[in-house]
């Protein structure tokens, strides 16, 4: 499971993942990365799910997870 895996880093590391024969979990809010980022994972690599999900909240993931990497970030706080 990549959280933040939408964004800059977080989508390269999937690529690099997929590339190495894993199963991909990419888990994103898309505040700051784009679903764009990994599209082109989605039909390419059956083995990539993309989940619109803040990883601030609960969130259930179905069978076992071994490893987490996380790369998302907290959101900025307002600019006044």
């Amino acid at each position: 499971m990549v959280t933040g895996g939408s964004g800059f880093i977080g989508s390269h590391l999937c690529e690099r993942l997929l590339a190495e024969g894993c199963e991909v979990l990419c888990v994103d809010n898309f505040c700051t990365g784009l679903p764009e980022n990994v599209a082109h994972l989605l039909n390419a690599q059956p083995t990539f799910e993309l989940r619109k999900a803040d990883v601030a909240n609960f969130l259930f993931v179905p069978g076992p997870v071994d490893v987490v990497l996380n790369f998302a970030s907290r959101p900025l706080p307002p600019t006044t």
